[in-house]
């Protein structure tokens, strides 16, 4: 029997020793030349550029969460996800990927993603733009819930999950920019991000065919639901010749939050920061700040192999608005026209780790180019001003030869002194 629960423990264990083995593995360096990645996007942000003409990259993430204090005295599952991309072209990426757990032990999503820019990806731009389309493909069948649900579509701790019967239950399209200050200066080694995208339901909705199916018992006629969203990211990284460092703000409010809080500033009005949902024969409204926004900072090191390790956390934003979960009362006033009120059921830390190796890997000349420009900005923190130096160095030459001159003229006086006659 102890046989037995030390080989449980082993075994739940397994995720954080492989990924202690690795860090440790990668600690010892490599002697060659640095390489960089070509997917240097942050945590959550995406880079406009791509991973270059035939490069293969396999990258493994790790990420826990922390809910209270309380969660925070033992140490949380590690949720493992990995992907594989290849890069068809120069300005053209190809990724699949697996999120095989997701927060409740359960079996994530699968996906494919495609990312295009612009066919100048292989100089170092100060502005460059692309744009990623990934369909998503729900392998759970129910998740946790403190909100509201049907089946495997509703409002869960990763934020509102896509669900279906169909082949893929989402869709997401993002437009990708960002900055390069070393394009100005080898002065400037910073990189900035901005992100902002279009995520929906594909195929089919669990929760209008559940709508659909209540109207037709009661008699009673709920619109369609709209539950896309605008995924936003801005960020800025540091950027160094061996590591990086990262802070970057992220939210994924819905279209419709979005929306309303645009055209109230157009027509002039106060700010309209709701959307309203129709699920599981409920109505209930959900603030702008109770969808997830988080703050995620980190750091990333870069190895001569080619290999890079990034770890970092995330701290939570959101906060709940308006009326809590649960029915409408006096206590718990909600908008007209809700049956019950909402609030947000997101982890208050996430934790995250990365490990990214190159199976196939050549530099693109724009990283040959970065990395000549960060090894200057590195020696010119070391300068030295050679013209002050070489006439610092004269000058002590010059002195000590006067001096020398005129010693030997006054050991010439004190002799001529002695040697003199006293005509009186």
């Amino acid at each position: 029997m102890i046989g037995c629960a030390t080989h449980k423990l082993f075994r739940k264990e397994i995720p954080w020793l492989v990924f202690l083995a690795a860090w440790l593995w990668a600690a010892f360096p490599a002697a060659g030349q640095i390489k960089r990645s070509r997917q240097d996007g942050l945590h959550t942000s995406i880079a406009s550029i791509t991973s270059g003409e035939g490069n293969v990259f396999l990258t493994l993430y790790g990420r826990t969460f922390l809910w209270d204090n309380q969660a925070a005295q033992k140490i949380p599952p590690a949720l493992p996800h990995g992907e594989l991309s290849y890069g068809l072209l120069d300005y053209l990426d190809l990724t699949a990927g697996i999120n095989a757990m997701s927060y409740s032990l359960q079996p994530g999503s699968l996906y494919l993603r495609m990312k295009l820019t612009t066919p100048d990806t292989k100089s170092l731009r100060f502005l460059g733009a692309g744009v990623e389309l990934e369909i998503k493909r729900n392998l759970s069948h129910s998740f946790p819930s403190n909100g509201y649900r049907v089946g495997n579509e509703g409002f869960g701790p990763e934020g509102y999950i896509y669900g279906g019967d169909g082949l893929a239950q989402s869709f997401k399209a993002t437009l990708a920019a960002d900055m390069e200050g070393i394009r100005l200066s080898s002065w400037l080694p910073f990189k900035g991000y901005f992100n902002i995208g279009y995520e929906g339901p594909l195929f089919s909705s669990a929760v209008d065919e559940s709508n659909a199916k209540i109207a037709e018992e009661n008699g009673v006629r709920t619109p369609t639901q709209d539950a896309s969203a605008i995924p936003l990211a801005l960020g800025l990284q540091f950027k160094t010749f061996h590591s990086d460092f990262f802070a970057e703000v992220a939210g994924t409010p819905f279209y419709l939050q979005v929306k309303h809080v645009l055209g109230s500033w157009v027509e002039g009005r106060s700010a309209d920061y709701y959307a309203r949902f129709h699920m599981v024969g409920k109505t209930f409204d959900v603030h702008l700040l109770e969808t997830p926004w988080y703050v995620h900072t980190g750091s990333r090191l870069k190895y001569p192999n080619g290999l890079e390790l990034q770890g970092g956390f995330s701290w939570l934003l959101s906060q709940d608005k308006g009326s809590r979960l649960g029915p409408c009362t006096r206590d718990n006033a909600c908008l007209d026209g809700a049956t019950d009120g909402f609030s947000p059921f997101f982890p208050q830390w996430k934790v995250f780790a990365q490990l990214r190796f190159p199976l196939r890997f050549t530099q693109p000349s724009s990283e040959l180019y970065r990395s000549f420009l960060l090894r200057r900005y590195r020696n010119n923190r070391k300068h030295i001003d050679i013209d002050k130096t070489l006439k610092g160095k004269t000058e002590d030459a010059e002195l000590s030869e006067e001096e020398g001159r005129l010693e030997k003229l006054m050991e010439r006086r004190r002799e001529a002194d002695e040697n003199a006659v006293d005509l009186e």
